[in-house]
């Protein structure tokens, strides 16, 4: 799951921020480790150094650390602080990494931590050739990733991961079957409307509330708005829905034009701009076909895959709070 640095380093330059203070415990550079279970920020490229930062689950996905990678084009000095924290008052844990000089793959991580409800982000601010950059970020949840129980209950399948990531006693899909009227529509779907409120039936009133839109993506303005809804959930520890068609997934190439599929999508990767907004370039989503769990670009995904599987023109059909 982990979105490899670029090995041909090309970009632009980014914008610069004020250098930031350093933590009170400093780490030490490591080597890249093996590859894990990660969800991550996009590979940044500045003065032809490629740099990103992940979030790294243990394989029960219980345990979740921080992890910067820096990728030296040529000989350059560079730094990194790195903040680990969980929604909901739990831990918020700081770390460094002090200036080093050399050409060669680099990692900065914290140390493995408990996994928390309702979600953990880790952002990294990079100082590279003495110059800092905009700070990078990755968010996710405690996924509890269900598979579907039939070919055509992706709807009650995703519905049931959203219910058991946000923590709350996951009903068995056939009983969401019922509540979504799925086998009881033409060739068996979940319609989108039919799921805000069979999910809102197993939550309190004081939680977040779902609700069902259409994104028109066809205007720049209303897309960039729908992201930051998508965005808001998240950072609210609680996973959004999106109908896509599913032969247009990367992982899925098998499946015919006319079929549809429900993703949950439950992590981003971004940059932090300096008014604070953020604007991802990933998204980490569960698939119920096998509950795998995928990255993929943010327009791939909304552009390519979801575009059209609502009602045939320019809008993607998401489920959020």
């Amino acid at each position: 799951m982990f979105r490899a640095l670029l090995s041909v380093l090309t970009g632009a330059v980014l914008a610069v921020v004020v250098a930031p203070a350093l933590p009170a415990h400093a780490g030490i550079w490591h080597e890249y480790p093996f590859p894990a279970n990660r969800t991550c920020s996009d590979s940044r490229v500045y003065n032809g150094t490629a740099y990103q930062v992940c979030l790294e689950f243990n394989s029960a996905r219980t345990q979740v650390r921080s992890i910067a990678f820096i990728n030296p084009g040529a000989y350059t000095n560079f730094q990194v602080n790195l903040r680990l924290r969980f929604g909901g008052g739990g831990p918020d844990i700081s770390d460094s990494c002090p200036t080093m000089t050399t050409n060669a793959s680099r990692a900065c991580y914290t140390a493995f931590t408990d996994l928390r409800r309702p979600y953990v982000v880790t952002e990294a601010t990079f100082g590279i050739a003495g110059t800092w950059q905009l700070p990078v970020r990755a968010l996710d949840m405690r996924l509890s990733a269900k598979e579907q129980e039939r070919d055509n209950w992706c709807g009650p399948g995703v519905v049931q991961t959203t219910l058991a990531t946000m923590g709350y006693s996951a009903p068995p899909q056939s009983d969401l079957a019922a509540r979504l009227h799925t086998d009881e529509m033409l060739f068996g779907v979940t319609m989108p409307g039919k799921i805000p409120a069979a999910i809102n039936s197993y939550i309190p009133d004081s939680d977040w509330q779902y609700k069902w839109e259409e994104i028109a993506v066809s205007n720049g303005q209303t897309y960039e708005a729908g992201i930051n809804r998508i965005v808001a959930s998240l950072s609210r520890g609680r996973p959004v829905m999106i109908l896509v068609i599913p032969g247009r997934l990367p992982w899925n190439t098998s499946a015919g034009p006319l079929l549809r599929h429900y993703l949950t999508i439950h992590g981003y990767g971004g940059v932090v701009h300096a008014d604070g907004s953020v604007h991802p370039s990933t998204f980490k989503v569960a698939d119920p076909a096998d509950a795998s769990e995928h990255s993929i670009d943010v327009d791939e995904l909304l552009l390519d895959n979801a575009n059209l599987a609502w009602n045939g023109i320019d809008t993607v059909a998401i489920v959020r709070t």
